[in-house]
């Protein structure tokens, strides 16, 4: 959420975030592995220059519990199947300034996804004006 009106910088470094999640989801479909997800936002980081903003790997899976694994980091060979059910949460933190995150569920189906999150992911919808 941005309180108030968004600056410019604010602005681009959302933009960011939104795409290396869009990155994400694109890397998501049966046969991939978790690690290949990961290293698809870790490119995209680099390729926009902002690899020192990284922090964490891109999400987990979630099934009886809220954090478990596999996880889409670039250490976990898991195989992406359908019915596989994660959240997609890269992020970018700016020391000093903000961090921009956004989590959204998916399910794995035969051919892609399927998002169940039903939150906003645009600027617009996540600001509060004053």
């Amino acid at each position: 959420m941005i309180l108030g009106e968004p600056t410019s910088e604010q602005t681009r470094l959302f933009d960011l975030m939104l795409g290396m999640q869009d990155v994400a989801f694109e890397s998501i479909f049966p046969g991939t592995s978790c690690g290949d997800v990961d290293r698809a936002v870790m490119r995209y980081f680099d390729q926009n220059g902002i690899g020192e903003y990284w922090r964490h790997h891109t999400g987990h899976a979630i099934g009886f519990g809220m954090h478990e694994a596999p996880f889409l980091d670039c250490g976990d060979d898991t195989k992406i199947e359908p019915g596989m059910v994660f959240t997609v949460e890269p992020g970018l933190y700016v020391p000093g300034f903000a961090g921009f995150r956004h989590s959204d569920t998916i399910v794995v189906t035969d051919d892609g996804i399927e998002m169940l999150t039903s939150y906003p992911r645009d600027l617009a919808g996540l600001t509060i004006r004053c």
